[in-house]
């Protein structure tokens, strides 16, 4: 095993809360065990130890693209779970997929969880969840360049534009995160030229 993987086992049972992750059985039960532990170790052993977005941020990415993609009710589960297992507020996962499914047009109530606290999601936070749900619709290139261009402007960074759509890359699809960061290299561009267009 790798170290890769050793950090992305470990990773994977704090968020999940669970000794052996369901994703590892899952690859075992076909043959595959390698390929289980190379994602294991790839995804959360490496991907997710990258600078740019907090581990609360990058589970809130990872709940707004599961919500607006509306079939992936399972993993949207175990995130909105992890989000709470790595110090989210339950306020905030609830605003995340309330807002994702706003963003999307995509029902996810079923995995709300219950209760709340007073914390909700900040304003950076807010648009981080939109590019990501506009990531994981795939089509909504111009909504995505706009968000973008509000994230910037309130604060957020390049290098949390660039992380969530890496991150994203492995929820939602390799041709989903090159469309998106095409459109982030066209704000980036803009602001860099000071015009701020269309992205």
């Amino acid at each position: 095993m790798t170290d890769s993987f050793e950090q992305g086992l470990a990773l994977i049972q704090r968020l999940g809360g669970r000794e052996r992750p369901a994703v590892l059985d899952l690859f075992a039960s076909i043959g595959e065990p390698e390929f289980g532990e190379r994602c294991v170790g790839f995804i959360y052993g490496e991907v997710y130890h990258r600078e740019g977005l907090s581990l609360p941020e990058r589970q809130l990415v990872t709940v707004g693209a599961l919500t607006a993609l509306g079939y992936a009710s399972a993993q949207l589960r175990f995130h909105a779970d992890a989000a709470l297992n790595v110090g989210c507020g339950r306020q905030q996962v609830i605003e995340a997929i309330e807002y994702a499914s706003e963003v999307a047009g995509s029902p996810a109530g079923e995995v709300l969880p219950r209760g709340s606290d007073s914390r909700g999601l900040s304003p950076v936070e807010r648009e981080i969840v939109a590019v990501a749900a506009c990531v994981a619709m795939g089509t909504e290139l111009p909504r995505l360049g706009a968000h973008l261009r509000t994230l910037l402007g309130i604060g957020g960074t390049r290098k949390q534009i660039v992380e969530t759509v890496l991150h994203l890359a492995f929820y939602v699809g390799f041709p989903a995160a090159l469309n998106a960061m095409g459109v982030a290299k066209e704000v980036f561009d803009d602001q860099s030229a000071g015009t701020g267009g269309v992205g």
